[in-house]
């Protein structure tokens, strides 16, 4: 199942004119970007036998993820996003989806992952760091 979803990923990749030998970062790990301040961090690996995707993206960097507020504020953005949510490491912000990969899992869900987690990506980063 692995190579099948690998295989669906890159097509997916090929599908946004970005070549994944060129953005291969490892095995299963493809770095992108779309512009010169989203990057998209793509995974593929398999544990216990089933396969997952990941695409996460940096949206901003926080001063204080100990805050009350900026929990609070992670929590309410998390309710109106669609297959995405928020999540903190090492004092950021990243926007991100992971999904348990099935024989349904195909090209178009992989395009589409990307697509919406770029412009979540985007959007939030436009948001807040005009706000700061």
């Amino acid at each position: 199942m692995y190579d099948e979803i690998i295989s669906r990923v890159e097509g997916a990749l090929k599908t946004l004119g970005i070549e994944p030998s060129e953005a291969k970062t490892g095995d299963g790990q493809y770095n992108i970007n779309k512009d010169q301040k989203t990057e998209v961090l793509v995974d593929v690996w398999a544990d216990n036998e089933r396969t997952f995707f990941q695409v996460m993206s940096p949206v901003t960097k926080v001063n204080d993820e100990t805050r009350v507020e900026v929990l609070k504020m992670l929590l309410e953005e998390n309710h109106g996003l669609v297959e995405a949510s928020f999540t903190l490491i090492n004092g950021q912000i990243f926007i991100k989806d992971t999904i348990e990969c099935s024989a349904f899992f195909n090209q178009e869900r992989a395009l589409s992952t990307v697509t919406r987690i770029a412009y979540y990506s985007e959007a939030y980063m436009a948001k807040w760091n005009n706000e700061a």
